[in-house]
């Protein structure tokens, strides 16, 4: 066997833990370095394989690892219709995305996330790529192509992962290369004019180097949604997914994993729906938007601006490429150097209109961009009945982040525009009546952060006896945040009315006269005294934490684990990206902390055909990161990033998996959470005084069920027919705090379905799909910029036919 080979396991995969038994082999890329064979090569496994993870640093099988994790292979994810990473919550009970006003994903685990639109904000559900972190949830917008497998882990991580997280992560393991050549190409032609294309090549350049090529191509040509009020359509998909890997044995005890990584999206951003009518200014309200308001919305209808009559350019231009380097020494037969470095860069300029209505009440262009590094260093080994893992990690990101707000019609700019003309310069001493009549349509919010993070950890397992192991852990970190940020003048276009209207409410609101006038792009927010601009001269945010992690677990016997764990993780302090009037909302939120309590069950049952895992869990959660309302002069109530003193999280999930027979796989999941806050005053978005005490998180539906159903029938000796169903509930919940109208998202299910003829030799299929194939309207996301409260609604029923063909 030659020398690539020999540096590698290959570990069989079987949904007698959490995924379908159907699974093909698949090989664990930690072990010794660098990867093998390709999933889809492999014969079916038996029933007794089980699932290999990597969750703890090392491979282990799903059922021994005393974590509430779950694990899903590519192809499952591919059956499933999971070709982005926020369409893992139809698999994943407890897991809920939703997709903010500004095209950023919002990921919530066990009612553990952070609702913001900013580029610039990091999530207390990490995401990585083979260990490298996918920091900023922006980063994770990219299509999923060519996976091994996706490990999803459930709770505080801050001990072996690089960054401190609190609700959880998820960690997805690419197809990495072996010594066989190998290609494969998927072709999906469907409704909507949609054309999609996946595939990869394999090469052995030798017998120690290996080299994988993937990539995925989207594109549709005809939108989704579809205007109300006129001839217009958005949706068109625009998107491409590239990745190189390279696998290098350099020696017996030295082998490298470089892998690169490239995405883009052009494609339509999502239109929102407008559900209820919310003046800021009443008596100014523009009265187009009191017929624009419905209760009629559909999956495929929605409404957005025109520019001058012609269609607005609301799409995406993002892009984002990533670089990662492992490298494994084995020093010895039970000891092993391991480097991970990765450096990523995204950047967007996207548009979108959010109010679904035809009339310019509120638009955005979000534009930034993030470079950002990682370098982990760490030393794994194993001495009698305890493996230990001692390591240093060390990131630094470098992120502009900026919006362009564009809201014309809307209530407040109207009373603005009219005191800027009529009552404080009548006569248009100071400004043109042109300049008054499309002052202040534009204004623009910005932020420029660096983050440095520095951290040294480690974990130890101990074999106590042939029954009881202890597991213990502990990472401490120093973080670093050094940011300025202001709202600010957008091309002279803000002045005419800055420096009049809003001068003089400031002055009747607040008694000071402001001496000062903004000038052209410049920034035009308050000082705390209201009679100067701020100065944005802040000190740095340093904060440091001590994670950890204590776990004991009994192998009652060969098919029953019992664990008991207590665990702490933080999430790093953040500064907003908001319209800011005054300095005071861009104080800095200072970092959370989550002490997490879990009892759980791992049991194989009827001889390996049933598998059913559960567990509780407690989290006693401090200074939760929330934003919220506080008043203002002018604008009534603005943003600002805050801390929730106290609050607290419980629940219980159960999964089921179930052979029935050896054609017929069968999986529930199911979750109940809970979530409530204990201390915390504050406003809502009217301004009034409120008392959340007893308040749900937004995001956090308490019940989530998932369901899968997969048939693979042979029907001759060279054609066998797979089927796969999946299904996902989530129960209603919430977008703000508190019980505001408009703000509910209802409880929804969304279920995909595929259908393929294959060849027994698994080298060719043609088959159906489906996502959402009962065309589900619903929505996971609600918001108010200004004046209307609007939805941001899931995509419409897509299907088509598949090719698939592989050497």
């Amino acid at each position: 066997m030659n020398k690539l080979m020999e540096s590698v396991s290959i570990a069989a995969l079987t949904t007698a833990a959490v995924a379908s038994p159907s699974i093909a082999n698949a090989q664990d890329q930690f072990d010794n370095g660098a990867a093998t064979a390709s999933a889809q090569d492999d014969p079916a496994p038996s029933r007794d394989n089980v699932i290999l993870v990597t969750a703890q640093k090392r491979s282990e099988s799903i059922n021994e690892v005393p974590l509430a994790i779950q694990a899903f292979g590519g192809e499952d994810l591919r059956q499933s219709g999971i070709t982005e990473a926020q369409s893992l919550a139809v698999v994943t009970p407890a897991l809920n995305v939703a997709r903010s006003s500004a095209n950023t994903p919002i990921y919530t685990l066990r009612g553990v996330g952070f609702n913001t639109p900013n580029l610039s904000s990091t999530s207390p559900v990490g995401v990585y790529y083979d260990e490298i972190a996918y920091a900023y949830p922006f980063m994770s917008s990219g299509p999923i192509f060519d996976i091994e497998r996706v490990e999803v882990l459930k709770g505080p991580q801050g001990t072996l992962y690089g960054r401190n997280t609190t609700g959880g992560l998820v960690n997805f393991i690419v197809q990495k290369p072996d010594t066989t050549f190998g290609a494969g190409l998927n072709v999906e032609v469907g409704n909507y004019d949609t054309q999609n294309f996946e595939g990869y090549l394999n090469i052995a350049v030798s017998d120690t180097l290996a080299a994988r090529f993937a990539g995925r191509i989207e594109r549709s040509g005809r939108g989704w949604q579809k205007s109300i009020s006129r001839d217009e359509r958005l949706g068109e998909k625009d998107r491409v997914g590239l990745r190189g890997t390279l696998a290098w044995a350099l020696s017996d005890r030295l082998t490298v994993d470089l892998v690169a990584s490239y995405w883009k999206d052009q494609s339509d951003t999502v239109a929102g729906q407008a559900v209820l009518l919310n003046p800021d200014q009443p008596a100014f309200v523009d009265p187009r938007l009191r017929t624009a308001i419905r209760d009629d919305w559909t999956s495929t209808t929605a409404d957005w601006d025109t520019l001058d009559g012609t269609k607005a350019p609301f799409k995406a231009d993002s892009r984002f490429y990533g670089l990662a380097g492992r490298v494994r020494l084995d020093l010895s037969d039970d000891i092993s150097l391991v480097s991970l470095t990765g450096y990523n860069d995204v950047s967007r300029n996207d548009q979108n209109d959010v109010d679904g209505t035809s009339v310019e009440v509120f638009a955005q262009q979000s534009v930034g961009d993030i470079q950002s590094f990682s370098q982990e260093l760490r030393l794994e080994g194993s001495a009698g009945p305890v493996d230990y893992i001692l390591g240093v990690y060390y990131s630094k990101d470098d992120i502009t982040d900026n919006q362009i707000g564009n809201y014309d019609r809307s209530s407040v700019l109207q009373l603005l525009r009219f005191l800027s003309q009529n009552v404080i310069d009548p006569t248009n001493a100071l400004y043109t009546p042109e300049q008054y009549a499309t002052g202040f349509r534009s204004y623009r919010n910005t932020t420029e952060q660096r983050n440095r993070s520095k951290s040294v950890f480690a974990s130890m397992d101990w074999e106590l006896s042939d029954k009881l192991s202890v597991t213990v852990g502990a990472r401490y970190t120093d973080d670093q945040l050094k940011f300025s940020a202001c709202s600010g003048d957008f091309n002279g276009n803000t002045l005419p009315i800055w420096n009049t209207a809003v001068h003089f409410l400031v002055n009747v609101q607040t008694g000071n006269v402001p001496n000062f006038n903004v000038q052209p792009n410049g920034c035009m927010s308050y000082a705390a005294n209201f009679t100067e601009l701020a100065s944005f001269k802040r000190p740095v945010l340093n904060e440091d934490n001590l994670a950890g992690r204590l776990s004991l677990q009994y192998q009652a016997n060969p098919d029953l684990l019992i664990f008991g764990s207590f665990s702490r993780g933080y999430k790093s302090g953040a500064v907003p990206m908001l319209p800011t009037n005054v300095e005071t909302q861009l104080a800095p939120a200072t970092q959370e902390r989550i002490t997490a309590y879990e009892l759980g069950t791992k049991a194989t049952l009827v001889g390996g055909a049933v598998q059913l895992n559960g567990s509780v869990f407690y989290y006693d959660y401090k200074d939760k990161q929330l934003f919220s309302e506080v008043l203002d002069p002018v604008f009534t109530t603005l943003t600002r990033l805050v801390n929730v003193p106290k609050s607290e999280v419980y629940g219980g999930e159960v999964d089921l998996n179930v052979r029935v027979s050896d054609v017929v796989d069968f999986r529930l999941g199911a979750s109940y959470t809970k979530t409530k806050i204990t201390e915390f005053t504050g406003f809502d978005r009217s301004g009034q005084p409120a008392d959340f005490v007893g308040s749900s998180f937004p995001y956090t539906p308490e019940w989530t069920l998932n369901a899968a159903v997969k048939v693979d029938q042979p029907v001759s000796q060279t054609l066998g027919l797979r089927g796969n169903v999946v299904a996902n509930y989530q129960s209603s919940t919430a977008a703000s705090l508190g019980d505001e109208p408009g703000f509910k998202v209802d409880a929804y299910t969304v279920v995909n379905a595929s259908l393929d003829l294959y060849s027994s030799q698994d080298n060719w299929s043609v088959g159906l799909y489906a996502n959402n194939l009962f065309n589900e309207y619903y929505w996971n996301s609600t918001d108010v910029l200004t004046d209307v409260v609007f939805r941001i609604p899931g995509a419409a029923r897509t299907y088509g036919v598949r090719l698939g063909w592989s050497y």
